[in-house]
């Protein structure tokens, strides 16, 4: 099948450049050398395609979103931070596999990366984040772990 769009990420973060291409059906084929640049094409491709969508997730579960939407969500921001993972971040990192800690790490490394390039001005910033007149937040690693419970794992029946 021939793809519509090819990227071919060259990022100092990779062992090799890493190629995402999508098809006509807008799904991502990526292409890497290793399972670390394939978390992170997938970082950057998420954050390419829907990074208003999770920046919004973030702050809302990390409690965050009247940093970007005012004092009328200080309410809400206090009721998310009563339910952040409060455990020891460090051993829930490995209690999804041995090779968790090195997948969020890439995953957001590849979030990062993106944000970085509409920083640079290689690529625009998504319209939502210039209508509301805020900027996407960088991301860490933790953040995947606190927040595993706002979205980015129990929406798979609004998704499909």
């Amino acid at each position: 099948q021939t793809p519509i769009e090819t990227t071919v990420l060259t990022a100092k973060q990779l062992s090799a450049p890493a190629k995402i291409q999508i098809d006509k059906f807008g799904i991502a084929h990526i292409t890497a050398r290793s399972d670390s640049d394939v978390y992170f094409a997938q970082g950057f491709n998420i954050a390419r395609e829907r990074l208003w969508q999770i920046d919004l997730w973030r702050r809302k579960g990390l409690g965050l979103l009247s940093q970007a939407f005012g004092p009328a969500f200080i309410e809400q921001d206090k009721a998310s931070r009563l339910f952040l993972f409060r455990g020891n971040i460090a051993h829930e990192r490995w209690q999804y596999g041995f090779n968790a800690p090195t997948a969020i790490d890439s995953f957001v490394a590849g979030i990062n990366y993106y944000i970085e390039q509409i920083q640079a001005g290689n690529v625009p910033l998504p319209p939502e984040f210039t209508l509301l007149q805020y900027q996407p937040l960088t991301w860490h690693a933790d953040d995947i772990l606190k927040i595993r419970s706002h979205g980015l794992s129990r929406n798979v029946n609004s998704e499909v």
